[in-house]
């Protein structure tokens, strides 16, 4: 089959790409090529320490760390300075003097300080719950990429290996034409069969680079985990500690004690003033100096505090509809995860079966060829067909080890 020039060309520039990025193993080429391939644990680790979402967790554990601290404040507020100076310069001019100044301090109300306790330990806990769901969320993202890398690398080492045979398939039918053995078309044809292995060889190097700097932008890591295999978890049910449910639920707690918390408050917190006070009623007069404390008690109408009470309501219900809808979600990607699973592991069976048909197929008819009792079309098909046949059978057995662990993932476990 004729190939323009253009296309030999395009072939060219793609195949001295390929052989100059050519990767073994699980090298990536660059910086920190030399080092150890990373566990996925370690993966996970470096992905998460450099996901963009860390620094709103970081905010949150600084928002915790405030209400633990407001929580353990003696008083319920920010004290105020009470200063007030009357006079009788403008007016009679007798001197008259008034002043008093003191410190104001809200107080705790009985039980709202246990409240704020309350808020603040929930909002502590529900910092844990939403870095296990981060977590979590990236892990997905890490096995998602690293065996899409995977499998592109698989496709490379097949392509490369297809090719090879069709260059040493095309020497031997060289020679044989030479002897008078084949037609000259025959020749041809073994030519066109190894162009066509060099142009898929270079589209799956160039596959798998797109796919390992999808894994190395994400991690951070410029090597894929040697260990990639998971092993299946143990569980077969969703439970009350799985990460976003768990989130979410550490989020309908704190909202609870922030309910609590606003009831305990009500119209507000009573004031306690400490202070001195003078006062004279003209020039001729020594000041008569005292000191006084004072207690203030406020006292709310419905109609002020029932806004806040119901925006707290709100949020609860809210809370609770998105965790049943995200229990919902999670457990239709449970159940097609293990549908996954199964399905991928019946047709890596039937696809090993088949891969050894193909294999004995092929060997039969090398010897048929050999021998003259075939013609290479019929060579080239049989060896296309074992081709696929072993591509399917490798490739099913790297979407069976991500079946396992988008299971894993599907359970919330963690590497």
């Amino acid at each position: 089959m004729p190939h323009s020039d253009a296309l030999k060309g395009w072939l060219l520039a793609i195949s001295l790409l390929a052989h100059c990025s050519t990767v073994t193993g699980d090298d990536f080429r660059g910086s920190g090529a030399h080092r150890a391939p990373p566990t996925l644990k370690q993966a996970v680790e470096s992905a998460y320490n450099r996901h963009p979402r860390v620094q709103t967790l970081d905010a949150q554990q600084e928002e915790a760390m405030a209400l633990q601290s407001r929580a353990d404040s003696l008083i319920a507020g920010n004290p105020s300075l009470e200063v007030s100076y009357k006079t009788d310069q403008i007016g009679s001019a007798n001197g008259f003097r008034d002043w008093e100044a003191g410190i104001a301090a809200p107080l705790w109300k009985p039980g709202q300080r246990d409240a704020a306790q309350n808020v603040a330990l929930s909002a502590s806990q529900a910092l844990t719950h939403s870095q296990r769901a981060l977590r979590l969320v990236i892990a997905g993202e890490v096995r998602e990429r690293m065996w899409q890398a995977a499998l592109m690398q698989n496709n490379l080492q097949l392509a490369n290996k297809e090719w090879d045979t069709a260059q040493t398939l095309k020497h031997s039918v060289k020679r044989r034409v030479e002897l008078g053995g084949l037609a000259k078309t025959d020749l041809l044809l073994a030519r066109d069969a190894t162009l066509t292995k060099r142009a898929d060889h270079a589209k799956a190097q160039l596959e798998f680079e797109n796919a390992r700097l999808s894994y190395a932008s994400f991690t951070g890591l410029q090597r894929l985990p040697r260990r990639r295999g998971e092993q299946r978890t143990a569980l077969t049910t969703i439970n009350e500690d799985y990460p976003q449910l768990a989130e979410v639920a550490g989020e309908l707690k704190r909202a609870k004690a922030e309910l609590s918390a606003v009831r305990r408050q009500g119209a507000g917190n009573p004031e306690l003033f400490l202070g001195g006070s003078g006062e004279r009623a003209d020039s001729n007069e020594a000041f008569n100096n005292r000191l006084g404390v004072s207690l203030s008690m406020p006292f709310g109408l419905e109609a002020h505090n029932r806004p806040v009470l119901a925006a707290a309501k709100r949020k609860i219900v809210q809370l609770k509809a998105e965790y049943e809808n995200l229990l919902r979600k999670i457990k239709l990607a449970f159940v097609q995860a293990k549908q996954e699973l199964e399905f991928a592991q019946a047709e890596l069976e039937l696809a090993r079966e088949q891969k050894q048909l193909s294999l004995e197929n092929l060997r039969l008819a090398k010897i048929a060829f050999e021998a003259g009792e075939t013609d290479l079309v019929g060579l080239l098909r049989v060896q296309g067909l074992a081709f696929s046949a072993e591509r399917r059978e490798t490739q099913l057995h790297i979407i069976r080890q991500r079946s396992v662990a988008r299971y894993n993932q599907a359970l919330g476990v963690l590497p």
